[in-house]
């Protein structure tokens, strides 16, 4: 029960008068805070000396109000009939700082019991060690345990001293302030706020916080305390807690991973202070204050200290049997992991995790802690989190990585331990379709995108509205930037949804460094966007950049002008064939001929069948793995299927993978016990090499790599119309058949000329490039297997690629074409089409050479 604090304590009351006013009062705290702001209280003041022994006198002085009296905006909420105790409770919690309880049943005696509050300054704590003169108990709300204070912490209490949502004393340092009235000031830490219907309230009146000011007080007296040679009364002593959270040296060392060793150490050492911290952790287990209080703290503590960086609050937390995966409702649904590892409390962190904290428990955003130690930019808490095993490819609500975030605020340290840890997630795309680079280009971190860059970060992935890197260095204006993406052959004439080229971006945005550094790279002047604007439209007229792009344009018509010949000119037909049913897109490009972009075909995805063929996709025959890892090792059934795992940790065949018979892959499907982004699956994920389809002067169409190819890549897929071979006699035109070959049951074939992907498009080569590989993935069915090409060798950027169709196919189409392929190797041109043909090498194949050709079936 509690009694408001008297005017003046005459005597200690009987312990009978204190059982009857118990009797007469079980209401439960709650409803003391009611009655408290309800009921009028007249007045009062204490008396500005009281007695504390002989000659002892006290500096505690404080006004009491009653709140009918502060004529506050909220009392005519909190005062209204209509609303209930639930209701009060549950909207808006008010103070109990001027409220306190019958005696302690602490054990100890009131001369030996000392003061129980605790002093926060920015964040540094201290503990008052004076001693207590009463032993009523006092708190600032429900949220905080009982407290036994000294007079001078009783009369802080009673002014609103001390903020209810951590309970610690704010006298010093950094806090807001609450004034509803007059003099009257309310205090509490911007993060203790009350929060009702996403507004923040004074946690003291109910008031709203948004009227509440920042205010900073300096400490009084830094200098230490001189000990008085005269008898008077107890000076207030503090102990001031370390800083930095106590944890052994050489414990911090293996939770960083660092060679921690330095002189300031060395030092440390030798004065003796740098013992095993955890003796005062476990002495704290045992500190029989707050054993005999038996105090129970509120479930938000172990947040609240934990972002403090209070390890031994945190550690008596965690003992008491506190929750580390309690989600925060007024912290975005956060866990003390999360508040930890934003702070880059990394022993406290380590703590939580021992005591079973969740390590990619999302908050309200889906953000992880590894997200949020990644933001504020602690690279130790990092390390350990990782280390620990937190996922590093974790999306939030926006698709944003532990890796997006980093390079969006530039943190190049973070950003370079990601890298080590999940270098594959370096092209990882958000919901915007952007990715660490991308972020990294906007926000001008230079020396992050050539981090970026030397870590094989692709800088002509488009986003949402087909925007590749160079547009966004163009809309940021930073030369340097597009300079070096340039250097990595990013595309100059890369065109978005408006038909923007970057030097279109560059003109609207008036950056005339970038627009000479295009021209320079020679981007088309003249070239025109969806609404039929050039570059010159799109600038200011009379600029340094219109003057710059209308003397290069006339400089272009002068040109052209004395040419005889038909100039040169690149053509985009089609910024993707695909149609956006590939993550990548495919553009169509003819610089040769008037010869359209093909279109009697229909672009699938995947392969399909327009006949029963009853393939067998029964997911309880299928043989399926039961890997916890990344089914990498032995014991991976899928991997045995196939011999073993062939896949390494980028997705790339070894060097040692035979080329001339190479062995039928077997990938984790959907009855697997392990993740999807396990080791053994690539060919499912689709296409992720940057491809173009071109005109060349002598096959047709053509399909060349915009990129760098290591050997062992997946490049893309045959797909097409799966019939029978009976089927593909029966259809005169056979230029785009692939025969599968399975050698078990029915042949059956894969017609792409109908039905395909740019698979289609690849044209044969006497010095192939490529490598087709049998894959099953959703299905096991051996009858169709899925034909996947693989780089066989390293290919360059701009590189036509192609496969070996094989003699097969030469002996049927010879008498109507030869090979154009143009090696000095060449087995099939017209000056060798009497040789003798060698044994084959390869899987028999039906695909169309050249297409100029087949177009005209």
């Amino acid at each position: 029960m509690y009694n408001l604090v008297p005017k003046k304590k005459v005597k200690t009351p009987k312990q009978q008068e204190k059982k009857d006013e118990a009797e007469a009062g079980k209401d439960s705290e709650d409803a003391a805070v009611e009655e408290a702001g309800t009921s009028p209280v007249s007045w009062k003041s204490a008396e500005q000396s009281e007695e504390v022994g002989t000659g002892e006198t006290s500096r505690a002085e404080y006004t009491e109000l009653a709140l009918d009296c502060l004529d506050l905006k909220a009392q005519a909420e909190l005062l209204s009939p209509s609303v209930s105790d639930s209701d009060l409770m549950e909207e808006l919690p008010l103070c109990c700082c001027r409220m306190e309880t019958p005696n302690s049943s602490v054990g100890t005696s009131g001369r030996d019991q000392s003061c129980m509050a605790t002093e926060s300054t920015d964040g540094v704590l201290s503990r008052c060690q004076r001693r207590a003169m009463k032993q009523e108990m006092m708190r600032p709300s429900n949220a905080v345990q009982l407290l036994v204070l000294c007079e001078e912490h009783r009369a802080g209490m009673v002014k609103h001293q001390c903020c209810p949502g951590c309970g610690l004393f704010l006298r010093t340092g950094t806090f807001m302030e609450c004034q509803p009235y007059g003099s009257i000031s309310h205090r509490f830490h911007r993060d203790c706020a009350s929060v009702l219907k996403e507004r923040r309230f004074c946690p003291h009146c109910g008031e709203d916080a948004s009227g509440a000011k920042e205010v900073t007080l300096p400490k009084t007296d830094p200098s230490p305390s001189v000990p008085r040679s005269n008898p008077g009364p107890p000076l207030l002593t503090v102990a001031t807690l370390p800083s930095v959270p106590t944890m052994p040296h050489l414990y911090l060392c293996i939770l960083c991973g660092n060679d921690c060793r330095s002189k300031e150490d060395e030092v440390q050492t030798a004065d003796g202070q740098s013992k095993e911290s955890l003796e005062n952790i476990l002495l704290a287990l045992d500190d029989q204050t707050l054993k005999s209080k038996k105090v129970k703290y509120p479930t938000r503590q172990l947040y609240i200290s934990a972002k403090q960086g209070d390890l031994q609050k945190v550690v008596h937390l965690l003992v008491d049997g506190k929750d580390p995966n309690c989600l925060m409702e007024g912290q975005n649904r956060r866990t003390a992991l999360h508040a930890a590892a934003a702070e880059g409390h990394s022993e406290i962190c380590h703590m939580l995790v021992q005591a079973g904290a969740n390590l990619d428990t999302p908050d309200d955003e889906q953000r992880t802690p590894l997200m949020a130690a990644c933001e504020k930019n602690h690279l130790d808490t990092v390390k350990y989190l990782i280390r620990a095993g937190a996922a590093v490819g974790h999306k939030d609500i926006m698709g944003f990585t532990a890796l997006h975030l980093s390079a969006k605020l530039g943190h190049y340290d973070v950003v370079h331990h990601l890298l080590s840890k999940a270098s594959k997630d370096i092209n990882l795309q958000d919901d915007g379709g952007w990715t660490p680079i991308t972020w990294a280009i906007e926000y001008k971190h230079k020396e992050l995108v050539q981090l970026l860059l030397a870590k094989g970060a692709d800088v002509n992935i488009r986003d949402k509205e087909e925007n590749v890197s160079l547009h966004w260095a163009a809309l940021s204006g930073c030369d340097d930037i597009a300079q070096a993406l340039l250097d990595a052959r990013c595309d100059l004439n890369a065109v978005n949804v408006h038909g923007d080229t970057p030097l279109h971006v560059a003109a609207r945005e008036n950056h005339l460094e970038c627009v000479m550094l295009f021209l320079s790279r020679g981007s088309d002047v003249l070239q025109r966007n969806r609404d039929g604007d050039t570059p010159l439209d799109c600038c200011v007229c009379g600029s340094k950049v219109w003057t710059a792009l209308n003397i290069n344009k006339k400089l272009t018509d002068a040109r052209r002008g004395n040419i005889s010949v038909k100039a040169f000119k690149l053509v985009f037909f089609f910024r993707d064939i695909s149609r956006g049913y590939e993550a990548v897109p495919i553009a169509c490009v003819n610089s040769v001929d008037a010869e359209p972009c093909p279109d009697n075909f229909k672009y699938i995805p995947d392969s399909c069948v327009t006949s029963l063929l009853n393939i067998d996709k029964d997911i309880t025959h299928l043989q399926h793995c039961s890997c916890t890892d990344e089914c990498s090792s032995s014991t991976c059934v899928c991997g045995q299927l196939s011999l073993r795992c062939w896949y390494d940790s980028d997705g790339r065949l070894p060097l040692d993978f035979s080329q001339r018979e190479p062995p039928v892959l077997f990938e984790c499907n959907h009855a697997c016990s392990c993740w999807r982004t396990c080791r053994n699956r690539v060919v499912q994920n689709g296409l992720r090499i940057r491809l173009q389809l071109f005109r060349t002067h002598t096959m047709g169409w053509g399909v060349k790599t915009m990129q760098d190819i290591p050997q062992g890549t997946f490049v893309c897929e045959y797909v097409g119309e799966i019939i029978s071979d009976a089927a593909a006699d029966k259809r005169e035109n056979d230029s785009f058949l692939f025969t599968l070959d399975n050698k078990v049951g029915d042949v059956h074939c894969i017609d792409a000329r109908l039905y395909g992907n740019i698979g289609r498009f690849i044209n044969h080569l006497c010095e192939p490039n490529l490598l087709a590989v049998r894959v099953f993935t959703m299905h096991q069915d051996l009858r169709f297997p899925r034909i996947a090409f693989f780089s066989s060798r390293a290919i360059r950027a701009g590189e036509q690629i192609g496969f070996d169709y094989g003699d097969h196919y030469w002996r049927v189409k010879r008498k109507y074409f030869s090979c154009q392929c143009g090696s000095l190797k060449c087995r099939h041109s017209d000056s060798k089409r009497e040789l003798i043909f060698l044994p084959p090498e390869t899987a028999t194949v039906y695909v169309a050479s050249y297409q100029k050709s087949t177009e005209e079936g």
